[in-house]
């Protein structure tokens, strides 16, 4: 549903201008907690979170959410003026590519092209906090990452993103919450420097750990580490050590 701002007044009468992530387990509250900036926040507690991100995003929003690994701000991936509002929000320049997220392992071949040597390989690495860079599809969005003969892929360990990817039955692009080159966020009071520019911030409380994922590239004989990450001890054993890729890192 869309959320009027009218009611802004009425919310931050009720709480302060500062929004504590929410503690909560109650699922039968309203849609959202509360507006800030013109921008409602919904909690990953809420049963319509889902529904509430989905229908932003198919309005050509830029929703964030929590993640496997950091908090994160997408859109779906075929919408070219979402991908540039993005770039926007968080001043990032166009040479910096956006990763792409799927529902499950199964989803991947929708964007990138998958050998046979790399499909044993995927479902030991994702669900999980890995990135990994395959060539992709004559398919994909041409604006998604101009210039990128290959994009990276990820599906999260995280109940609400898959929940989300598979509803909208599409994938999305997604980046850290934060302004370019500035830390990663663990709670949504991490990225407020860039609240008013989106359509829905999705408060899944405090995460736990700063470390964004692995971002592996993959070929047939081996693989390149771009960024350590999570589960980099395990991405480089299953590549090395299960599958004898040469690691060129």
């Amino acid at each position: 549903a869309v959320v009027s701002t009218q009611s802004t007044g009425e919310h931050m009468m009720a709480r302060s201008a500062t929004v504590e992530s929410s503690k909560g387990t109650d699922t039968n509250h309203s849609t959202t907690d509360s507006i800030v900036c013109g921008t409602p926040i919904v909690s990953t507690a809420d049963k319509s979170a889902v529904k509430t991100a989905c229908e932003a995003l198919c309005r050509g929003g830029v929703v964030a959410l929590p993640t496997d690994t950091i908090y994160g701000i997408c859109c779906l991936v075929h919408d070219t003026a979402a991908i540039n509002k993005i770039y926007q929000i968080k001043g990032r320049s166009f040479s910096k590519p956006l990763a792409i997220c799927v529902a499950s392992v199964q989803d991947i071949p929708k964007c990138v092209e998958v050998a046979s040597s790399s499909s044993p390989i995927l479902p030991k690495l994702l669900p999980g906090g890995v990135t990994v860079v395959l060539p992709r599809t004559p398919s994909l969005n041409p604006a998604l990452n101009p210039g990128f003969q290959t994009v990276g892929v990820r599906v999260p360990d995280h109940k609400f993103v898959l929940d989300l990817c598979a509803e909208l039955g599409a994938p999305i692009a997604l980046t850290s919450a934060n302004v370019s080159n500035g830390p990663n966020s663990l709670s949504i009071q991490d990225f407020k420097e860039i609240w008013s520019g989106l359509d829905v911030i999705v408060d899944g409380g405090q995460l736990l750990q700063a470390t964004g994922s692995t971002v592996v590239e993959i070929t047939d004989t081996s693989f390149t580490v771009i960024r350590p990450g999570r589960d980099y001890e395990k991405t480089v054993r299953v590549l090395s050590e299960e599958h004898h890729l040469e690691n060129l890192s």
